[in-house]
This record gives C-alpha cells, structure tokens and sequence, in this order.
C-alpha cells in the first residue's frame, strides 16, 4: 500500500490531541521567519484535525509550495514517536 503523498499545511503545536492549529506558509521566505518563531515547537498532524496523531516537519522548497512532512525514521516509515524540534530532524530539500 503506498503512502498519503498530499501536502500537508496544516497542523497543530505541542502533540497529536492538541487544540493550537497553524498554518504552514507556503512561500520560502515566509518560512524561514516561521521555523526562527517556532525554533523550539514540535508539529503533530492533529486528530482533532482528522489527522493521524505522528509528527511532522518542514519542507522548505524554492521551486513549489512548502509543506510538513510526515518526519520519517531511517527505514523511511514515519516515526510514532519523537520529542526533539523540527530544526533536529528537517529533512533535506531542494533550495
């Protein structure tokens, strides 16, 4: 079975039950301001937002919109679990 392979732009700060949505900007530069306000939070794809409780990172893309993604594990499956920020686990992406 393969992968939800949507863009993700919306999600919620602090863990999978919490009530604190936000929206991802989708232009670069609106993005790097974001990640220097949110430096310490942690991104979670919301339950209450019909999501599926894991947690989420940026992608920062210069060339289409920027979006979380599922924050992946070194077997490329996504994490259950993970309490660092965003800033320890960003994945690599086109700038």
């Amino acid at each position: 079975m393969q992968g939800d392979r949507r863009q993700i732009q919306t999600a919620v700060l602090g863990g999978e039950d919490s009530e604190d949505p936000l929206m991802l900007p989708l232009e670069a530069i609106e993005l790097d301001a974001f990640r220097r306000r949110h430096e310490h939070d942690t991104f979670w794809c919301g339950l209450l937002l019909g999501g599926c409780g894991l947690q989420l990172t940026t992608k920062l893309y210069t060339d289409r919109v920027c979006h979380f993604a599922h924050c992946l594990g070194p077997d490329g499956h996504p994490l259950k679990t993970l309490s660092t920020s965003f800033a320890e686990v960003e994945t690599p992406t086109t700038r």
